[in-house]
């Protein structure tokens, strides 16, 4: 059987997924891009997954380890390969591991999002040209409206895949505090009752921060340069600053502060 999901490879959202399958008999085997193909088998198993570099030997001799090599994927940006394997024996089952490698899963994302909109920007411009040919078949309307909502449902379908790569790329960005090459929206960030500057160095973690200025009643400026979200931002801030001080934050939108009375 095959399914479709859309992951980042050897992620923890893939491996939860795989495993949600494997609880119900359904063991991974092959993996084609976004396609998955699965075994029934009444074994219960559980399904590990690791990045493994092209110069590192993968050969897994299964009469010798309790974990079956289920399948591999060789990835291209960056070069490594993804090996899934999965055991049977139930006192392996509860391992985890912490393995490091956000840095790594950030790359994939990238190179996974790109291709999808690689692949939204093909669509395009094919649909354009199958479009002049049918303005100049002289279709009927209908046939015609219903043609055009079915190229933008095939041509924009890869952005939306593409904008949900994007969602975990940027929760990447903020754990690796890897920012090459990305945008990030500036929060306007106020301080209100505070009776000094913001120490930013104990908040470096969620971007570039820069001070605007304060008024005479203690409200402190701060420009953010970040991916984390404002209510993220404020709850991170409110164990440093205090709860005395009232920490309002206006998006790069120009919306009202969150919190603002």
């Amino acid at each position: 059987m095959w399914r479709y999901q859309m992951a980042v490879k050897g992620s923890e959202q893939e491996l939860r997924w795989l495993n949600q399958q494997a609880q119900r008999g359904q063991l991974l085997r092959r993996i084609r891009g976004n396609w998955y193909q699965f075994q029934k088998t009444a074994t219960r198993y559980q399904v590990f997954s690791e990045y493994v570099s092209g110069n590192v030997a993968t050969e897994i001799d299964d009469q010798h380890t309790p974990f079956e090599l289920l399948t591999r994927l060789q990835l291209t940006k960056p070069a490594v390969q993804v090996i899934y394997t999965g055991t049977a024996q139930t006192e392996l089952q509860g391992a985890r591991v912490d393995r490091q490698d956000a840095p790594l899963q950030l790359k994939i994302a990238l190179a996974q999002r790109g291709h999808l909109l690689n692949v939204m920007n093909i669509r395009l411009v094919v649909g354009l040209i199958l479009a002049v040919i049918v303005i100049s078949l002289n279709v009927s309307d209908n046939v015609a409206s219903w043609g055009m909502l079915a190229w933008l449902l095939f041509t924009f379908y890869p952005a939306w895949q593409a904008s949900r790569l994007h969602k975990q790329a940027n929760a990447l960005r903020v754990i690796t505090q890897q920012y090459d090459d990305a945008w990030r929206p500036t929060m306007h960030v106020f301080l209100k009752n505070m009776s000094t500057e913001l120490d930013t160095e104990k908040v470096a973690g969620l971007g570039a921060w820069a001070y605007v200025g304060k008024d005479h009643h203690g409200m402190y400026w701060y420009d953010l340069k970040t991916l984390a979200s404002a209510a993220e931002i404020k709850q991170s801030l409110q164990p440093i600053v205090g709860d005395s001080v009232s920490v309002s934050i206006v998006s790069w939108l120009g919306l009202a502060p969150i919190g603002f009375v």
